[in-house]
């Protein structure tokens, strides 16, 4: 049974491989419509802020990809540990645990050699990998915090600006934002039932 899984598991990392170009352009087609660039306004005294342009948020996609479709490769780094990657912009931002320093120190370098990167920011634990209820747990406190974001700023806000990811109930919040809503996010993150920190990896407009 066990062999029947490796074997299984081997089959999915050689499709995630295969299709990883195809998954950009899929979403590269669909994000067709998104606003043009990156920039922030003052309208009435609140930032607006417009989704990344399609080639950055392809870019971003595929740098993803390739770093997971590497740790994947990797099958000392890839078994009983587990790496979030997470992309915006080119900058990379990795959580989850791994059970050693040697392991860590390799994920970070993996991403930093990946091209297209432009920064990594290690938020790795070491650690045991958390849970599937705790996983679950960490996906509905993600949700809650978006769901807020949606409601509590304007019309004018654009989902895409601010990323929130969750784990072991720690929030981390990366964008291209201004302080004003930066600051917003924090407050409406470190409220939220659950959460028991919350990381900022925020890039600043000004």
């Amino acid at each position: 049974m066990i062999k029947l899984i490796i074997l299984y598991l081997e089959w999915l990392k050689n499709k995630v491989r295969l299709f990883s170009s195809l998954i950009v352009l899929v979403l590269t087609l669909l994000l067709s419509s998104c606003w043009v660039a990156v920039g922030s306004a003052v309208v009435g005294g609140v930032l607006v802020y417009k989704r990344h342009d399609v080639k950055t948020v392809a870019s971003d996609q595929w740098i993803k990809s390739q770093i997971n479709n590497d740790y994947y490769d990797d099958v000392e780094l890839w078994e009983n540990n587990r790496v979030i990657v997470t992309c915006l912009n080119g900058n990379v931002l990795l959580t989850g645990e791994v059970r050693n320093e040697a392991l860590r120190d390799k994920a970070v370098a993996m991403a930093k050699e990946t091209s297209g990167v432009e920064r990594v920011y290690n938020q790795i634990a070491i650690d045991t990998p958390v849970s599937i209820i705790q996983q679950t747990k960490d996906a509905g406190i993600t949700f809650i915090i978006k769901t807020k974001m949606i409601f509590t700023f304007t019309n004018d806000f654009n989902p895409s600006a601010i990323k929130v990811v969750t784990n072991n109930n720690v929030v981390y919040l990366m964008g291209i934002v201004g302080p004003e809503l930066a600051d917003q996010a924090s407050d409406i993150a470190s409220k939220s039932v659950g959460v028991e920190k919350v990381v900022r990896v925020f890039q600043y407009i000004t």
